[in-house]
């Protein structure tokens, strides 16, 4: 569905938010257009780290609350589509979404999924949610961050729209490896890890549901608005030459 050959064109949409200037000679490394940056995670680690913090979604839930139901994962900043879609076929008592701000970006997962439907691997759907019936998988072109992004100014998916989305997600995953850290505290030395900014921290937290379990990459959730950290895992990632996976439950 995303296939290696065609991954010089996920790149390229992925410079979106830098406009013409992706011609300019230097870009800065305090460009906040950095934090749009595409990247392919692996699949091996994403598992890795899924299936660790799944572990922990099973302790949080209720017996009540896993009955008849399934747990519904998001793939916060979910770029081409590539790892939703993976989650969704290799996972199939999970609903799995995925969140772009990008609008190139999120054309692309949408190909992807229609191009799954094509080859049998989803059942088709009725109406434009671009949803996979069978494997539970869609996708939403829209900003997790309230107010108005500088760059992507008009997605398809209203900020309401997306905020009920998380509010009802177990887990949630986020290649954060080149998001923004806190500006206070960029580095908590008690738990040995770069700390994302508040902007992320504070937002997920007032919006997900208590108990919600999230993995980030190589940046923690921020412990003062109430993720507590569980677990880490050094994983591979040859863009970066390794990761290391935070997992954190949210206590509210």
């Amino acid at each position: 569905l995303c296939p290696p050959n065609e991954e010089q064109s996920r790149t390229n949409a992925g410079t979106e938010a830098f406009g013409q200037d992706t011609h300019a000679k230097v870009i800065t490394k305090d460009d906040p257009r950095n934090e749009y940056t595409y990247g392919e995670f692996p699949f091996d680690s994403f598992d890795l780290l899924v299936d660790l913090a799944a572990g922990y979604v099973d302790e949080t839930m209720t017996q009540e609350e896993t009955d008849g139901k399934r747990k519904k994962m998001i793939d916060v900043g979910s770029g081409s589509g590539r790892l939703a879609l993976y989650a969704g076929l290799t996972r199939s008592d999970w609903d799995v979404t995925g969140i772009e701000i990008g609008h190139q970006l999120h054309s692309l997962a949408v190909g992807s999924l229609q191009r799954g439907i094509s080859e049998d691997l989803f059942q088709p759907i009725d109406d434009n949610n671009t949803s996979g019936e069978e494997a539970q998988i869609s996708f939403y072109n829209g900003n997790i961050l309230p107010g108005i992004d500088p760059y992507f100014q008009n997605t398809l998916c209203d900020n309401d729209t997306v905020q009920s989305i998380l509010s009802e997600a177990n887990l949630l995953f986020a290649y954060s490896t080149v998001f923004e850290t806190d500006s206070l505290q960029s580095f908590n030395p008690a738990l040995g890890a770069m700390v994302l900014s508040s902007k992320w921290s504070q937002t997920l937290a007032s919006t997900c549901q208590n108990g919600v379990v999230a993995v980030t990459t190589d940046r923690i959730l921020n412990p003062d608005h109430g993720w507590k950290l569980l677990d880490r895992m050094d994983v591979d990632n040859p863009s970066v030459w390794g990761s290391v996976g935070y997992i954190s439950v949210l206590q509210k």
